[in-house]
């Protein structure tokens, strides 16, 4: 089984968020609120100052997200613990538009070879749904 460098995983990881959400709103907007996202939660996560989120409308072939490789030193549950945030906090933003196929979406389109080392991150995308559908029921009650 290969080993990926943690900066793989997470450019994978972002780029598919990237992918799903302007699906769901705009290219131009996804890309503004997940480096926005990224950029709050560097407070709490001082590595994420190494990933950066370019605005790709003037670059005809150039990937939107770019990953330092200062980031493949960070233990894995940190990194799994931001990536959960972000996940999170674009499905609330969301709103009614994502929910439980928006965290279904992700991880139908997260490669297979990186399920390893994305649970040695400790994201589980099946308990995400489940915690959504609760906070979701709880909202109604």
């Amino acid at each position: 089984m290969p080993n990926f460098d943690n900066s793989e995983v997470v450019r994978h990881i972002l780029q598919t968020l990237i992918n799903i959400t302007s699906r769901k709103t705009s290219k131009d907007q996804a890309l503004s609120s997940i480096d926005d996202l990224i950029k709050k939660l560097q407070g709490k996560y001082e590595f994420l100052k190494h990933i950066e989120i370019k605005d790709t409308r003037f670059m005809e072939f150039e990937e939107p997200v770019s990953v330092m490789s200062d980031i493949d030193g960070i233990k894995l549950n940190e990194i799994g613990k931001a990536l959960n945030d972000i996940i999170k906090t674009i499905n609330i933003d969301l709103g009614r538009n994502a929910g439980y196929f928006f965290i279904k979406e992700l991880k139908n389109n997260i490669r297979e070879e990186y399920y390893p080392t994305i649970e040695e991150m400790g994201l589980d995308f099946g308990v995400m749904q489940l915690e959504f559908e609760v906070n979701q029921m709880t909202k109604k009650l």
